[in-house]
């Protein structure tokens, strides 16, 4: 085949399935899970609150169950559903394993800061709306209550609700975090405007939004004037010879 026939291709000729089937997997993993949404939901609402727990334990909890969200949503959705009729997914799938995988071995390693109060508010808020709100954009695509797009379900709004993780993590670890979500938003926008599901476009606008929040929240930053301040001054003098 030619270079010429290749450009006569389009990305509809790769895609083997319409709008219906690929909503119709949202509703089946859902139905899969049932009835446990309500216990995913509160471990999902729990995450901000153990982030800014002052024990280590519990906010490496946090990420644990952030990592196992990576897991699930990649394992369950992308690699048991949607990779039969789509292989590019299940390859993605597998990366977003990969991805839980080296979160839960960050968490794991080394201790992250609290969240101070400034911001758990700057966190927990679009926290709760990408976990909370997100979902539904499934349920206004496919007109089907069962559709719901929960965190650690389907890869949109895991990887949405994760962008605000860029403000946990520091240095290299927070950049090792960003080529999956990276090619999973390509790949999503791709597939979801060649299908003409438009209203899922909202999936990877958020998650830029929500990275843009991220790199704001930065808790790291909110806590370094407290430990400078907390450092001795070494033109000050006046702590070697105290007065009397």
């Amino acid at each position: 085949m030619s270079g010429a026939d290749w450009l006569s291709y389009s990305l509809q000729d790769f895609i083997m399935f319409g709008p219906d089937v690929f909503l119709r997997l949202y509703v089946r993993i859902n139905h899969a899970l049932w009835p446990w949404h309500p216990l995913l939901l509160v471990l999902t609402l729990a995450i901000p609150w153990l982030l800014c727990h002052p024990r280590p334990g519990c906010r490496r909890l946090a990420l644990w169950l952030v990592a196992a969200a990576w897991v699930g949503s990649g394992y369950g959705f992308l690699v048991q559903y949607f990779g039969p009729i789509n292989w590019p997914a299940e390859l993605l799938g597998w990366a977003f394993v990969a991805q839980g995988v080296g979160l839960a071995l960050l968490a794991g390693g080394g201790d992250n800061d609290p969240l101070d109060h400034r911001s758990v508010i700057r966190f927990g808020l679009p926290w709760l709306g990408a976990v909370v709100l997100l979902p539904w954009v499934a349920v206004l695509q496919s007109g089907q209550g069962m559709a719901l797009a929960l965190f650690g379900l389907v890869p949109d709004t895991t990887v949405a609700a994760s962008a605000l993780l860029l403000g946990v993590f520091s240095g290299p670890a927070r950049w090792l975090l960003m080529p999956v979500p990276a090619i999973w938003l390509v790949f999503s926008a791709a597939t979801y405007g060649t299908l003409h599901t438009y209203w899922l476009l909202l999936f990877p606008v958020a998650a830029l939004v929500l990275a843009v929040l991220g790199l704001w929240i930065s808790p790291r930053r909110a806590r370094n004037p407290g430990r400078q301040s907390a450092r001795p001054d070494p033109t000050d003098r006046s702590r070697e010879f105290p007065h009397h």
